[in-house]
């Protein structure tokens, strides 16, 4: 065993000294390290408290676009960062709803398609309201320059509860046709379910390109080309007690009348969506056809279009009823847990203002104020515009209930089978009213 000397012991208890003061004087040196750092950041959130950081979830397509757009102006006007999360439509409302319900405070502004409105609305205490916001700034609420049918999307209750939304892009459906070809067989732009069907009957005999062209395809792709057909026949989803009726009277003409043009669509029409059905028309191989404004565009593209100058769009036709358009706007709304909700509002007065809404009609999102579809200057540039503003302002929401995505599901299903003649107009109908008080029941459970 080694032994220790006294002179190493000495040497020991010497260096030991040495080494705990060397530790004393780094870690008192870390410490204010630490503070001068922190005390830094303190004072320069002091000297600039308007420097927040905005993160927005948006939809990957051209109505996100022009919200970057205006992030990146807003950001150099302003100085406040905004970062933008861009998600496809399909996983945009898992991401919405998940950051609701789990109040993680991920997002300080949201941008949603409006049938998803309601279902957000009716989670407790998810959106932030915006009146009290607009009261701390001595402001009344949203102007009259907004188009009443798109700021009813954004109240919950529809059109008269609380506010929680304001519209940014504000589509309608449009009715598209071959204006040439009905000037060359004298026909009148249709005005009436009926004069459709009569000009696809004469188009297609005499010009041997099909007469009408549609979405069949299960899901929300037939229900959004049947639901103008739906109401201009009468036909209405629930009744007065909320019981679903989409196998009425006027219900099972509409759907009959459907798969009747049906006999002037392309085959495998029972599977298009939005790009077939465009794609129809762009290449000049069909007459007619329910779109949305996104498509305008591309009607101007010699490199896309076939029927430049030829195609003249007009409000949706009714039958029994005043034709009347599905709308379809994207709105924006604050989390109510969201840390920096008035930075967030700040935000969306801004881009909501008609000046930005008209930098983003000019970046090809249809408005929804007024003013902007009035513009001389866009209307030279968008001469479509008078037809929209008359579509938008007469158009009806789908049904305002946080159902809808599985309601429009199981219908689009049954609807789809009748145009494939698996069932009958009456048997798809039967069954789709059974399925949608099934889910209407589940959801009281």
């Amino acid at each position: 065993m080694k032994r220790i000397s006294a002179g190493e012991l000495s040497a020991s208890i010497r260096h030991s000294g040495v080494m705990r003061v060397r530790s004393f004087v780094m870690k008192i040196s870390l410490a204010l390290l630490t503070m001068a750092a922190l005390l830094g950041a303190s004072m320069a959130c002091h000297e600039n408290p308007g420097r927040t950081g905005l993160t927005i979830a948006v939809n990957a397509g051209v109505e996100g676009d022009a919200l970057r757009a205006a992030a990146n102006d807003y950001q150099a006007q302003h100085g406040v960062a905004i970062t933008i999360a861009e998600f496809p439509y399909a996983n945009l409302f898992e991401k919405i709803l998940i950051d609701l319900t789990s109040r993680t405070g991920a997002y300080d502004l949201i941008m949603l398609d409006d049938p998803w409105f309601p279902r957000f609305a009716s989670i407790e205490q998810a959106l932030t309201p915006l009146m009290p916001l607009y009261q701390e700034r001595g402001l009344s609420g949203p102007d009259d320059d907004f188009v009443s049918t798109s700021l009813a999307l954004c109240r919950h209750p529809y059109e008269t509860g609380t506010l929680y939304a304001l519209p940014y892009v504000g589509n309608s459906q449009l009715y598209f046709y071959r204006k040439d070809l009905f000037d060359k067989h004298g026909l009148k732009p249709p005005e009436r379910w009926d004069d459709v069907l009569a000009a696809a009957r004469v188009i297609q005999e005499r010009e041997n390109i099909y007469g009408y062209v549609m979405r069949a395809a299960q899901g929300n792709a037939v229900v959004a080309d049947f639901m103008p057909l739906f109401w201009a026949f009468g036909a209405e989803m629930f009744d007065a007690a909320g019981r679903p009726t989409v196998n009425s009277a006027e219900a099972v003409a509409a759907l009959k009348f459907m798969l009747q043009l049906g006999e002037y669509a392309p085959p495998g029409y029972v599977n298009f969506n939005a790009d077939e059905v465009s794609n129809h028309l762009l290449q000049g191989t069909a007459a007619q056809s329910i779109n949305w404004p996104a498509w305008l565009s591309a009607f101007r593209d010699p490199a896309r279009s076939k029927v430049i100058g030829r195609i003249e769009v007009t409000t949706v036709p009714g039958q029994v009823r005043p034709g009347q358009a599905e709308i379809g706007n994207w709105l924006l709304a604050i989390p109510a847990a969201s840390r920096q909700r008035a930075a967030a509002f700040d935000f969306l007065l801004w881009v909501t203002a008609p000046e930005q809404m008209r930098k983003s009609a000019w970046r090809g999102n249809p408005p929804t104020r007024i003013s902007v579809f009035n513009d001389p200057q866009l209307q030279a540039a968008f001469p479509t515009y008078p037809v929209q503003l008359k579509s938008l302002q007469t158009s009806r929401p789908r049904p305002r209930t946080p159902l809808w995505n599985e309601i429009e599901n199981a219908f689009g299903i049954f609807l789809s089978k009748a145009n494939s003649r698996e069932l009958s107009p009456e048997d798809a109908l039967n069954q789709a009213n059974e399925e949608i008080g099934r889910i209407l029941a589940r959801s009281k459970l």
